[in-house]
């Protein structure tokens, strides 16, 4: 058995975290893609069969195969280790590598991201797997992406959410090895990738012994594809806006027009949508144009373009950008009895496309789907925090940051066209969150619910006959209330208003009490009733009572009359004060009874400005300024203050009238 195995002189060598070639390259073969992770595959040999597997997985391995075009190198992260038994020559392993990027495949997460471009979300999730290489990512784009107002990472794998995000973008990837380490490279035009220059086809002659790298086999072929496009979408901000679009591809044969629609489109307007529309055109077209070829190109990968010479075959004179390479290197045999050959191999297959072919990733992730509402707590900035459209910010349980959700939209009983009602949740309170779609970038608030910490507002199950509707005072402790008790036989309204009640009827405004006592009370204030066109009627069956400090009634000249006071009854007027009763008249006054007026008093006085007459019958007394006149038929009796006058048929001036007359 040999004591150590050298590499230094060999075609093929294996570099590890475990030691100088304590593993040397025994057998290499792979894959890698565009859009897709590599996975090599490395048998190595080992004068050790007791290798530390912890200090080998999680780390760098690199192979690298001397061409002639020169080395090139494959690196990867231990993914796998597994003693495969031992020979006269040595232990075996076998070992897979994987790219950095495997290990975002390995951790799923939930996250939020605000206002930030495709590039950005993708440069944050990198940057946390950034110390498993450096540089780990190349941006080579060409593009300009716009800034995203929201984008959720939900139940999926960091890999699944920056493919999902990369491939709805058109964005492509592809990794780029260098000794101890890989770098992730972006790009989204052809003009972006690696180019090699010429690589030969040479037509089959029994063996692939050459003094180039070349193809062998060379086949051109061609997919039927999805040849149109039309996507819909809808936004609430312009919902009468156009959102329609469409897009024809290129495709020249029979049925090479063949639509998909889909909706939604996951565009915000119509510019959005053509450049969407233009990108799901090219990632079903980027599928129609492929050749698949055979040869020992060591130096062509995954991501790479070149140009096709050599010998005719269909294509030649074209460039290509490499979709895939399947690789198989056999290193040269150590020791004897081995069944590795005694020289070296190396063979590949590519999957090509013509690099004016459309090239975008095409869709393979899918979004992720929210089973069913859930449940967040209202955040923001002070009590209430929403916008001109009602909307508001939640954070989700499952939010390990305690990040804000976009503004979502709150679901009202009826809502629109100026009609509705609105209701704000507040800050704190549980709501539940519906998803459009299914898509966790679409919260929609359907509802609030109790929790143990925000309960009820009548407290369960005591009060479980009560139902009603209470609001708090913004930033203050009162409250509004409209509730209903149901408890029999003591159902109750009950309206509690924290400041003001207004009430604004068209038309009829009827209040019926079938029994009991209606009760209205002002404890400081006023209450006015103000009737701008009609009358004000109030029949009460018994008795109608008034009280106050003072009570004044006034009849206005206007509209409906002159302004008049009138009181009926169909048995007696009273009016008692326990000081004075007075009445005024700017004009006149007038009593009438039609059987009796009585007067009782002390003393009674009357005044009258310019005259008083009392008058029965035929009896008559007046009082003037000038005088006083006493009438009765013929007979008067004028007293002024010089003269008494008397005027009579016959005049008594006796004591008793009966002893005497005179005339």
């Amino acid at each position: 058995m040999n004591l150590r195995f050298g590499q230094s002189d060999r075609v093929g060598k294996l570099t590890t975290s475990v030691g100088p070639d304590a593993l040397a390259l025994l057998r290499f073969d792979g894959a890698d893609h565009l859009n897709d992770l590599f996975e090599f595959r490395v048998a190595a040999l080992a004068i050790d069969g007791a290798i530390d597997f912890d200090k080998l997985i999680g780390t760098h391995a690199t192979v690298e195969i001397e061409g002639r075009e020169g080395t090139r190198v494959f690196d990867g992260i231990v993914t796998q280790a597994r003693w495969a038994g031992a020979s006269e020559n040595g232990h075996r392993y076998d070992l897979v590598l994987r790219p950095w990027l495997w290990l975002a495949g390995r951790r799923k997460n939930q996250k939020i991201f605000h206002e930030k471009t495709v590039v950005q979300i993708l440069q944050q999730i990198f940057a946390e797997y950034s110390a498993l290489g450096d540089p780990t990512l190349e941006i080579k784009l060409s593009e300009d992406y716009p800034v995203l107002e929201y984008t959720v990472q939900y139940r999926e794998s960091d890999l699944n959410f920056v493919r999902r995000q990369m491939e709805r973008h058109g964005i492509s990837f592809h990794f780029r090895h260098d000794k101890g380490s890989h770098t992730l490279v972006l790009t989204d035009d052809v003009l972006s990738h690696e180019t090699i220059g010429q690589r030969p086809f040479r037509t089959y002659d029994g063996h692939h012994q050459a003094s180039e790298e070349h193809f062998w086999e060379w086949s051109p072929e061609r997919n039927l594809t999805t040849g149109a496009v039309r996507l819909i979408d809808y936004n609430f901000k312009s919902p009468s806006a156009v959102m329609e679009v469409n897009r024809m591809g290129d495709a020249g044969y029979a049925l090479g027009q063949l639509e998909s629609y889909e909706y939604p489109g996951d565009y915000a307007d119509e510019s959005a949508g053509r450049n969407s529309a233009r990108l799901r055109v090219n990632q079903e077209r980027g599928g129609d144009r492929r050749n698949r070829a055979v040869g020992d190109v060591l130096s062509l990968g995954a991501g790479m373009v070149f140009e096709l010479t050599g010998d005719p075959v269909p294509g030649t004179g074209q460039r290509y950008l490499c979709l895939s390479a399947n690789y198989n290197f056999v290193s040269e045999a150590y020791g004897s009895g081995g069944a590795e050959s005694d020289g070296y191999s190396f063979s590949g297959s590519y999957t090509l496309m013509p690099d004016t072919a459309p090239m975008a990733a095409p869709k393979r992730i899918p979004a992720p789907v929210v089973e069913g509402p859930q449940t967040a707590v209202v955040v923001g900035d002070g009590e209430i925090d929403c916008d001109e459209f009602g909307r508001i910010l939640v954070r989700f349980h499952w939010d390990l940051e305690d990040a804000r959700s976009m503004r979502c939209r709150v679901a009202q009983n009826w809502a629109g066209n100026g009609l509705g009602g609105v209701v704000i949740p507040r800050i704190g309170m549980e709501v539940v969150v519906d998803f459009i779609d299914g898509s966790p970038d679409k919260p929609i608030v359907t509802g609030c619910v109790v929790n143990g910490s925000n309960g009820n507002i009548y407290g369960l199950p005591a009060g479980k006959t009560k139902s009603g509707f209470k609001t708090k005072t913004h930033e203050g402790a009162g409250f509004n209330e409209l509730s209903f008790e149901d408890a029999n036989g003591a159902e109750k309204i009950f309206l509690h208003a924290q400041k003001d009640v207004e009430r604004f009827i068209k038309d009829n405004d009827s209040t019926f009490v079938e029994g009991g006592n209606r009760n209205v009370i002002v404890q400081i204030g006023d209450e006015t009733k103000a009737i701008s066109n009609g009358n004000l009627s109030e029949t009460v069956a018994l008795t109608r009572h008034a009280k106050a400090n003072r009570i004044e009634e006034e009849a206005v000249a206007g509209r409906g009359g002159p302004g008049v006071v009138s009181y009926s009854a169909d048995d007696d007027i009273q009016m008692t004060a326990k000081k004075k009763v007075m009445v005024n008249s700017d004009t006149a006054m007038q009593h009438t009874a039609a059987e009796t007026m009585h007067l009782g008093s002390k003393a009674i006085t009357a005044i009258g400005q310019d005259s008083i007459t009392l008058q029965v019958g035929d009896g008559k007394i007046s009082m003037t300024k000038t005088g006083i006149v006493l009438q009765f038929g013929g007979t008067k009796v004028t007293l002024t203050a010089e003269v008494l006058d008397q005027v009579a048929t016959m005049i008594h001036l006796n004591k008793d009238s009966t002893e005497g007359a005179s005339g």
